[in-house]
């Protein structure tokens, strides 16, 4: 059987929709309240839970949770019916409540506002070593993929950030990556990673690790690239030999980057989805671009062989911008399997 591990953050979000986004010391009335799981490996797993095929892919999230009977876990858990927590998770016992968001939704720019708190120690280099070791072992994790969200180090609280959480930072995530290629029992995972959010250092030498590569356009712009396409001009002389490099760009769609040998490339790009039989409406553009990674993930692991690279880029282009329609996750697969 075919692994997918996701390993990041796992929140519980709290998502206020506003009309418009308040000034500071200003009083403001929520239109309305939604709590739902976030975190962006959690989103794709939602997604790509809906796709997959049981009997071939087992899909496992890697991830530090709060005590295994606390009322955050079990919410966690039920939006999650078909991903595996266990064994490949970590549990800390001594705390209640699992990493957390405020959205602040402006109705009237469309924009997303977001306050994190997060009291949850990271996963360390040697809880990864253990948690890999015991999926190849008991669960006879040996082949499939392996996905990381690389979270960046903060601005000026980097030091004291990285003092008291020591995983995840693209320093401690670097030596997962380094340690799963050197691993015996790891020889048949290919390696994804996302650069999604803007950092000073760190980032790009994950990425110069991994097989898959998906970069934001928040990323590429605090980069100064102007377009997805430049953005894989510039980091396809920095990234893996063979590496698959993809970009989304909102409503310009996105586009991908195969490296070959003998510095042969496939390019594919696309323009944004949208539907044929009615107007679109942008509804809630929150975790479009975990969407994307989820269809990618499901075109690489399920129809390598039998979808080109255009098939796929297309899937997963229409799967996030289904996703942006409707509010969530839910129904999205079965959307697909309608078309």
């Amino acid at each position: 059987m075919q692994h997918i591990i996701a390993v990041g953050a796992v929140y519980i979000d709290t998502i206020l929709s506003v009309p418009y986004y308040p000034s500071e010391d200003e009083k403001l009335r929520a239109q309305s309240l939604t709590r739902r799981r976030g975190g962006n490996c959690a989103n794709t797993f939602e997604v790509l839970q809906q796709l997959t095929d049981r009997a071939k892919v087992q899909l496992s999230l890697s991830c530090v949770l709060p005590a295994k009977e606390s009322e955050a876990c079990k919410f966690i858990r039920s939006s999650l019916n078909n991903v595996a927590l266990d064994p490949s998770s970590i549990y800390r016992e001594d705390t209640q409540e699992a990493a957390s968001s405020y959205i602040i939704k402006s109705r009237d720019t469309d924009s997303r506002t977001i306050v994190s708190y997060n009291e949850l120690p990271e996963m360390a280099l040697d809880e990864f070593v253990m948690k890999a070791g015991i999926m190849a072992v008991q669960e006879d994790a040996k082949m499939g993929w392996y996905h990381f969200e690389v979270r960046p180090t903060f601005g000026r609280n980097r030091d004291s950030i990285a003092k008291r959480f020591k995983g995840r930072t693209p320093d401690v995530l670097l030596q997962w990556v380094k340690y799963l290629r050197s691993s015996p029992n790891h020889q048949g995972f290919r390696i994804s990673v996302e650069v999604e959010k803007p950092s000073r250092e760190g980032l790009q030498d994950v990425a110069a690790e991994a097989d898959v590569v998906f970069y934001s356009r928040p990323w590429a712009e605090a980069k100064e690239f102007s377009s997805a396409r430049d953005c894989l001009e510039k980091q396809k002389s920095v990234t893996r030999a063979g590496a698959l490099l993809c970009c989304t760009w909102g409503s310009a769609g996105a586009t991908v980057l195969q490296k070959q040998p003998n510095s042969h490339e496939v390019w594919e790009t696309v323009g944004a989805w949208k539907p044929s039989q009615r107007a679109a409406r942008i509804v809630d553009t929150i975790g479009a671009g975990d969407t994307f990674i989820a269809g990618m993930l499901f075109g690489l692991s399920h129809h390598l062989k039998d979808w080109s690279l255009k098939k796929k880029l297309e899937f997963a282009n229409e799967l996030a911008g289904r996703k942006v329609l409707q509010e969530g996750f839910h129904g999205l697969g079965e959307a697909m399997t309608a078309t």
